[in-house]
């Protein structure tokens, strides 16, 4: 896992994680751009397992989630997290959703991810149906969450994420795949 300049991902995140905000800094690392397969990891979703909808079936085993494993290996932080707040803003197309979380746990790569920040799932993120569904039931629900700073067209910088379902089987998992990670990405 990559574990340099974690402080401009702390910039972005706290100046709402997906698609930075006004106050974006350019960043101090070579970036890659929120495109291709980055799009499919860091999703700015929240994994239907995570609140109780078992959409797919009963799902791949954490351990053998390359999707998981990869997130962990390429992403900037790994940590297990609470959504404190759910904030609706604007309404019809225009509605989005800020989640204020707290950091319970940095599991990998997180050391100076602050306790307390925000993420934005809008109208581009495939869980916005998820966070209006269970708007009032999200908070208080713990989450493990993987993000990532990426290189805007305009230079800036901006975070995205996922959110797992919190279990230890899936903490287990990321630790496994950050300890396999310090040795190159695992496929």
């Amino acid at each position: 896992m990559r574990r340099t300049s974690v402080g401009f991902l702390l910039l972005a995140v706290l100046s709402f994680a997906c698609g930075g905000g006004p106050e974006a800094k350019a960043p101090g690392r070579p970036l890659p751009s929120y495109a291709g397969h980055a799009v499919e990891l860091f999703d700015d979703a929240i994994d239907t397992r995570a609140v109780g909808l078992e959409l797919e079936g009963r799902g791949v085993a954490p351990r053998s989630d390359t999707l998981l494993r990869e997130r962990t290996q390429v992403g900037d932080a790994v940590m297990r997290v609470r959504i404190d707040t759910v904030t609706s803003r604007g309404d019809g197309v225009s509605e989005r959703f800020d989640l204020g979380l707290r950091v319970l746990d940095k599991i990998a790569g997180a050391e100076n991810v602050p306790d307390e920040f925000t993420v934005r799932v809008d109208k581009t993120s495939p869980s916005v149906g998820i966070v209006k569904s269970f708007q009032g039931r999200l908070g208080g629900k713990i989450f493990i969450a993987f993000l990532r700073e990426f290189v805007r067209p305009d230079g800036d910088s901006e975070s995205h994420f996922h959110l797992s379902r919190d279990g230890k089987d899936v903490e287990a998992a990321v630790r496994e795949a950050a300890a396999l990670g310090q040795f190159g990405p695992q496929k």
